[in-house]
C-alpha cells in the first residue's frame, strides 16, 4: 500500500517540478548543509528561495567594453570626460592627502606628489584629447 503512495507522489512530482542537478565541491556541499541546519532551515528552501529571488530579479550582467560600445566619437567623448572628472577628483584627494603629510615623512610625502604629479599629467593628456 505504501508503494502506491510513493509511485503517486513520484508521477506528481514529475509532471509539477523539475529537478536540477547540481555538482558542488565537497567542502562547498558541507558548509552549505551546515549553515542550513545552523539557521534551522531545510537546505530544498535555501536553495528554492535562492533560485526564486534569482529568477524574480537576476543581477545586471557586468558590462564589457566592447568595440560597439564606444563606436561613435560621441559615445568615446563622454566615457573620456566620466574619467577626466575621476582623474580630478583622485587629483585633489592626493593633494590634501599630501598636505596632511609631516615633513618628517620624506618617503611619503615624495610617494604622494608622484601620484599627484601623474594624475596632473594624465588630465593634462585627457583635456588636450577632448579639445582635438
Amino acid at each position: 500500500m505504501a508503494d502506491r503512495g510513493y509511485q503517486h507522489r513520484k508521477k506528481w512530482n514529475a509532471e509539477n517540478y523539475k529537478q536540477l542537478n547540481v555538482a558542488l565541491p565537497p567542502d562547498l556541499a558541507t558548509a552549505f548543509k551546515e549553515a542550513c541546519e545552523a539557521n534551522g532551515e531545510p537546505t530544498r528552501q535555501v536553495v528554492v528561495r535562492l533560485v526564486s529571488e534569482y529568477a524574480q530579479k537576476p543581477p545586471q550582467k557586468k558590462r564589457t567594453a566592447a568595440a560597439s560600445d564606444y563606436s561613435t566619437r560621441k559615445a568615446r567623448r563622454v566615457v573620456a570626460q566620466a574619467i577626466l572628472e575621476q582623474l580630478k577628483a583622485l587629483r585633489e584627494a592626493e593633494e590634501e592627502y599630501m598636505a596632511s603629510i609631516p615633513e618628517s615623512m620624506y618617503n611619503r610625502r615624495e610617494s604622494a606628489e608622484n601620484a599627484f604629479t601623474a594624475y596632473d599629467e594624465a588630465i593634462t593628456a585627457l583635456e588636450g584629447l577632448l579639445d582635438l
